[in-house]
């Protein structure tokens, strides 16, 4: 797209710049996307699956989550066994899945991780359901909405955006080898 440029400005120069000249605007947002999630998932999320974070918790942005879940989300800080396991699975397993759509948005190479990435994509919108669904039928459901989607909704956004851009970049692949449709013709 035109969005896209081809050549490094002035002021860029080496790898770094080579990646930033090469990214686009959905790209750049979620590479973005992918390091805050990226860092919640060595810090806050790996507290949270080895013990209770609480207001004397020392690590980087746990005041700052036991303030929050005080006021929006409770049902985080009482640490059900479920919502405990989850975490570690997020914090251990889905942080590679983060790395990779990093690394598809830094090398353009969306058609050639897509299915890693879909995978990976179906895993983390089933997480999802599974844990707002036990959110909101919990006896202590958030509060607060907006600033709850505030913290939750770049996960939302982010899986519609990593859809939108393999789903994008496959049908222009095809577009590409000779097909005038990305429909499979009968």
């Amino acid at each position: 797209p035109a969005a896209r440029a081809t050549q490094p400005s002035s002021g860029q120069t080496g790898a770094r710049g080579s990646v930033l000249a090469a990214m686009n605007a959905m790209d750049a947002c979620l590479a973005l996307l992918q390091v805050y999630f990226i860092l919640m998932n060595v810090t806050v999320e790996r507290s949270y699956c080895s013990a209770p974070i609480t207001r004397a918790s020392t690590c980087f942005l746990c005041p700052e989550t036991v303030e929050f879940c005080e006021a929006h989300n409770m049902l985080f800080l009482a640490r059900p066994e479920w919502l405990r396991l989850a975490t570690c699975f997020s914090a251990y397993g889905f942080v590679w899945g983060y790395v990779l759509i990093l690394c598809a948005a830094a090398t353009n190479s969306w058609h050639a991780l897509r299915h890693p990435i879909l995978l990976f994509a179906g895993a983390k919108m089933y997480a999802l359901i599974y844990y707002h669904t036990m959110e909101f039928l919990s006896s202590t459901p958030p509060v607060g909405l907006a600033a709850y989607f505030g913290v939750e909704g770049p996960y939302l956004l982010s899986g519609a955006l990593v859809l939108r851009r393999v789903l994008a970049e496959d049908r222009k692949k095809q577009m590409r080898w000779g097909g005038s449709s990305p429909r499979k013709q009968c």
